[in-house]
C-alpha cells in the first residue's frame, strides 16, 4: 500500500520539476511530442502533456507555420494573432530567475 501511494505521489510530478529530462524511450512522451508538432489526435494526451512534460500545445505550431506559409482566411489569421498576443501576455507576467 506504501509503494502504490508513494507511486501515485512521484507521477504527479511534471518532468520540469524532476532532475532529468524526459526520455524519447518514453511511448508517452514521443506521442506527446508527435501531438505538439503535428495536432492530430491528442484529445486524450493533452492533459498529459501539458501537465506531465509541460509540452505547449500545437496550436502555437500551427500558427507560426501559417506565419510561413499564408492562412486560409483573415479569421484564421487572427485567431493566430490572438493566441500569440495571449502567450505574449504569459511571456511579460513570467519570472526572471
Amino acid at each position: 500500500m506504501l509503494l502504490a501511494v508513494s507511486f501515485l505521489g512521484l507521477s504527479n510530478l511534471s518532468w520540469a520539476e524532476s532532475l532529468d529530462p524526459p526520455s524519447f524511450d518514453d511511448p508517452v512522451f514521443r506521442r506527446c511530442v508527435t501531438w505538439m508538432l503535428g495536432g492530430g489526435r491528442g484529445a486524450l494526451l493533452e492533459n498529459v502533456c501539458l501537465d506531465d512534460y509541460g509540452i505547449p500545445p500545437p496550436s502555437i505550431f500551427t500558427c507560426a507555420t501559417k506565419v510561413r506559409t499564408g492562412f486560409l482566411s483573415s479569421n484564421d489569421r487572427e485567431a493566430c494573432a490572438i493566441l500569440f498576443e495571449e502567450q505574449t501576455k504569459k511571456v511579460r507576467a513570467g519570472y526572471i530567475r
